[in-house]
């Protein structure tokens, strides 16, 4: 099961309160579908009984702060007093939260409809949210944290994200985020320690799905940065990474780390040993056509060195030709020219044998946008 359908199924579970793992059988399901059904049921939950935290909470107007934080604690609960806290004008909400023992506003921000409590939860203060984000961290509530991230202050989170210095919290709180657009700016907040922090966790939690799957919501910048401290960690992870991506087809987002990467680190990952090995190559090369991620794939051929052309132009003339078709039809020419051209003498026949056998139309329509081509005149010839 790809991580984030293992991460959105986590989420809906808790919200019906069924075991985790009940919902596998909606493996294969669109993603986005079944976050817009989660939110759904979420607000038909809350809708059932929005009229009564309405009138609760006009009761609540009527008693001292302090006795309807005491109410709160000891007769409503956290599950009730989250329903109500949304229907409160965000200033009384707010004194309530400054007399709640902090493990109690922990367990009913883990409550809080999304839909209604954006207001509240963003005029919260920086001090109430963070001496909150500090006992759901405690808690393993890394779900919860990362409705957070969308909604509070920037200057809350930057005082939250100061202090965690648990890189496997970190993975997971991004993992789980609703709106992953805000990713960039919760590495970013990051130090450099922090950032390395995170990437380590990564390598000893087993939590490189997560990250490289997240890989694709970042900028180039912040991309090329960690991709560069992932290269630092040396072969072994790297032939993890290597092994994971092939496990949950991510090779795209891994070939987009690359290309944001240094020249030195793009050297070191593309020349992998591992990536001579077939079945390696062949996963590779599958994924690319499927996604129509030949622009990524054939920009870091120049990189290859002999040992490791020779198998990637294995795959695309015995193993797998209609992919060389698919490269014709949809890749950028001056890429797939890039890619003729790095050929050694040797390789060029048989490159236009499979050609010419099973790309033909698409071989005709490339070579005539590209008949001023050296490479195209050398295969022509052949």
């Amino acid at each position: 099961m790809h991580i984030e359908t293992r991460a959105e199924l986590l989420k809906l579970s808790r919200l019906l309160e069924s075991d985790e793992g009940s919902l596998d059988f909606l493996d294969g399901q669109d993603l986005d579908q079944l976050a817009r059904f989660r939110n759904t049921v979420s607000s038909f939950f809350y809708a059932q009984h929005q009229d009564s935290y309405q009138r609760l909470a006009g009761i609540s107007k009527l008693v001292p702060t302090g006795a309807s934080a005491k109410l709160a604690t000891t007769v409503l609960g956290s599950v009730l007093a989250a329903g109500i806290a949304s229907e409160l004008p965000a200033d009384r909400a707010i004194k309530l939260a400054d007399k709640l023992p902090d493990d109690f506003l922990a367990k009913l921000c883990i409550h809080l409809e999304p839909s209604q409590s954006r207001s509240l939860l963003a005029a919260m203060p920086d001090k109430i949210v963070a001496r909150v984000a500090q006992t759901l961290l405690t808690m393993g509530e890394h779900i919860t944290l990362a409705r957070f991230v969308a909604v509070i202050q920037p200057s809350a989170l930057q005082t939250i994200t100061a202090t965690v210095n648990d890189g496997e919290a970190m993975v997971m709180i991004a993992l789980y985020l609703e709106d992953k657009s805000k990713l960039d700016t919760l590495l970013g907040l990051l130090s450099e320690a922090q950032q390395r922090a995170t990437l380590q966790a990564a390598t000893d939690q087993a939590l490189w799905p997560a990250v490289l799957s997240l890989n694709e919501h970042l900028n180039t910048e912040l991309r090329g940065r960690m991709g560069n401290m992932v290269a630092e960690q040396g072969e072994t992870v790297l032939n993890h990474i290597l092994d994971v991506a092939r496990e949950q087809s991510l090779w795209t987002n891994l070939l987009q780390a690359v290309h944001a990467m240094d020249n030195q680190h793009q050297q070191a990952v593309v020349n992998l040993a591992k990536l001579k090995e077939a079945a390696v190559m062949e996963s590779l090369v599958s994924t690319v056509a499927s996604e129509g991620s030949w622009d990524e794939f054939l920009t870091l051929i120049p990189l290859l060195d002999q040992a490791h052309l020779t198998p990637a132009l294995d795959v695309l003339v015995e193993h797998q030709p209609a992919a060389l078709a698919n490269a014709l039809e949809h890749a950028h020419d001056s890429h797939l020219l890039g890619f003729f051209g790095h050929l050694p003498d040797s390789d060029i026949a048989r490159m236009a044998q499979a050609i010419q056998g099973h790309a033909a139309s698409q071989w005709q329509a490339f070579a005539e946008r590209n008949s001023d081509a050296h490479e195209i005149e050398a295969l022509r010839n052949l």
